[in-house]
């Protein structure tokens, strides 16, 4: 329905060109920290486009997690511009792509300004039988959620004229991902962090309920990126997860394949509701915080003793929907 041989190994594209007859919603996540780690932001660029046509547009999303504001900037679907052969979205007169962004934000509760370059980018590999995050499921036409990730790791340099403060994010730390499809699934667990003690470690988790066809299925997503090797733990490549557990706000799974074990324990505070797709419309559904801790643990099956052992900081973190479905089905 949305994938063509050209795009399935371009998970950074967009996605919705020529769609006009379905619910379709497309976003691209940029989390930006200074070197101080006192400034946190997410940056969400997307389009929605719903079947009647009566609620296309596009959108920049921003998640000021130290003050704990979210505001959604709502933008004709026409002043949304693409190319077809790589990432770059331009929303007005703001432009993103994999290696910057430019900003020229003016509203009435926040005026942002300026551009920020990314180097030394790492993203999910993509290869003939497994193109990216999703690995074999990203060649299934009825998958109603895909998701990519686009960048683990990278340095910023520029700097951000923010409501008449300057923010130089100069040798601060990005992340990227995306999220494309029809519906985001109806229960998910997702974290990230990429500030570590280990400066090159990067964690992403994604565990969600989804839909297929008329049914629907448990699956994850969860890389670990250590000093330039990327140990994988997903549902298309057999893992699986030995633990999941939730006891008030901390979270704790292990996850196993065939030669590593991974914990991870996450403690998390409450978020800011940003939007989310949800049948015709953008509504304010999904909870995120920028400020969780995860500790994890690497560990070698065999001899059992950790590679690595590490705490995560500014942490990501979303629990959404019936994660207690989720969690049964995983114990």
């Amino acid at each position: 329905m949305f994938k063509t041989i050209k795009n399935i190994y371009k998970p950074e594209v967009y996605h919705g060109k020529n769609i006009n007859d379905t619910n379709f919603f497309e976003g691209w996540y940029f989390k930006i920290v200074d070197q101080t780690q006192k400034n946190i932001y997410a940056i969400i660029p997307g389009v929605f486009i719903n079947k009647e046509g009566t609620n296309n547009h596009s959108f920049i999303q921003i998640l000021d997690n130290k003050r704990g504001n979210a505001y959604y900037l709502k933008y004709n679907f026409n002043q949304f511009n693409f190319s077809d052969n790589r990432f770059f979205v331009k929303i007005d007169s703001n432009t993103f792509s994999i290696e910057k962004i430019k900003l020229d934000i003016k509203n009435k509760k926040i005026e942002i300004r300026g551009q920020l370059t990314f180097s030394n980018i790492n993203s999910w590999p993509i290869k003939i039988l497994s193109p990216g995050a999703m690995g074999w499921y990203g060649f299934l036409p009825f998958m109603e959620c895909n998701h990519g990730v686009l960048s683990f790791n990278h340095k910023i340099d520029g700097i951000l004229n923010i409501n008449n403060k300057k923010i130089d994010f100069t040798s601060g730390k990005g992340y990227i991902e995306k999220d494309w499809g029809t519906n985001f699934p109806s229960g998910w667990l997702w974290m990230q962090s990429n500030h570590f003690k280990d400066d090159s470690s990067s964690l992403i988790v994604s565990i969600a309920t989804i839909p297929w066809l008329r049914s629907e299925f448990r699956g994850f997503i969860i890389g670990f990126y250590y000093q330039g090797k990327l140990y994988k733990f997903t549902t298309y490549n057999n893992s699986k997860i030995d633990k999941f557990q939730k006891q008030d706000q901390k979270i704790h799974i292990e996850v196993s394949n065939n030669k590593y074990i991974l914990k991870i324990m996450a403690e998390y505070f409450w978020g800011t509701l940003l939007k989310g797709p949800y049948r015709n419309e953008m509504i304010k559904n999904v909870e995120e915080s920028l400020d969780a801790k995860i500790d994890i643990a690497l560990i070698k099956k065999g001899n059992n003793k950790p590679i690595t052992k590490d705490n995560g900081t500014h942490a990501g973190f979303e629990l959404n929907g019936n994660i207690t479905k989720i969690i049964d089905e995983f114990n």
